[in-house]
This record gives structure tokens, C-alpha cells and sequence, in this order.
């Protein structure tokens, strides 16, 4: 299931082309809910690595699911989709 997971990321990514979104969100949950095709996990991995200006530096897996909780009460997605974040971020 995780392969699945990430195969629909990558490909949301690929498809989104190269430089910055044309959207743009305020908030995280936003973004979340403009993305929630992709399931909620996905959709805030998704809005964390396409768009920077939503979150401040995000130094660590603790870190990021603070800030994810914080901001949006993703409780039961926020470790997945912070491990798919750093993922996406460290392989590109």
C-alpha cells in the first residue's frame, strides 16, 4: 500500500510540471482540501513539498508533525505524510 502511495505522489508531481504551482493556499488545510482526490496523507505531503511558503523550515520528522498537527489536526495522516515529505525532499 505505501508503493501505491508514493507512486500517486510522484505522479501528481510529474504532472504538475516544473517550477512554481499556479496555485497558491493560505493555510495548510486549504491546500489539503484542494488536493483531498489524493487522500489526506498524500494531499499534506503534497502541499508540504509543492508549496514551501505554507510551512517554515521543517528541520525533522518531529518537527514536521508538530507543525502538521498544529495546523491542520491531521493527527492520524501527519506521520505518514511527514515521512513522505522528507522522501520527496531528500531525493530531489
Amino acid at each position: 500500500m505505501r508503493f501505491a502511495n508514493h507512486l500517486a505522489l510522484l505522479c501528481v508531481l510529474t504532472l504538475s510540471g516544473c517550477g512554481e504551482p499556479e496555485e497558491s493556499f493560505d493555510n495548510l488545510p486549504d491546500c489539503v482540501d484542494d488536493h483531498a482526490a489524493l487522500g489526506q496523507s498524500e494531499a499534506i505531503a503534497h502541499c508540504l513539498v509543492d508549496f514551501p511558503d505554507l510551512h517554515p523550515d521543517l528541520a525533522d520528522q518531529a518537527a514536521c508533525v508538530e507543525w502538521v498537527e498544529a495546523n491542520g489536526g491531521y493527527t492520524e495522516s501527519s506521520d505518514d505524510a511527514c515521512a513522505d515529505y522528507f522522501e520527496e525532499v531528500d531525493a530531489g
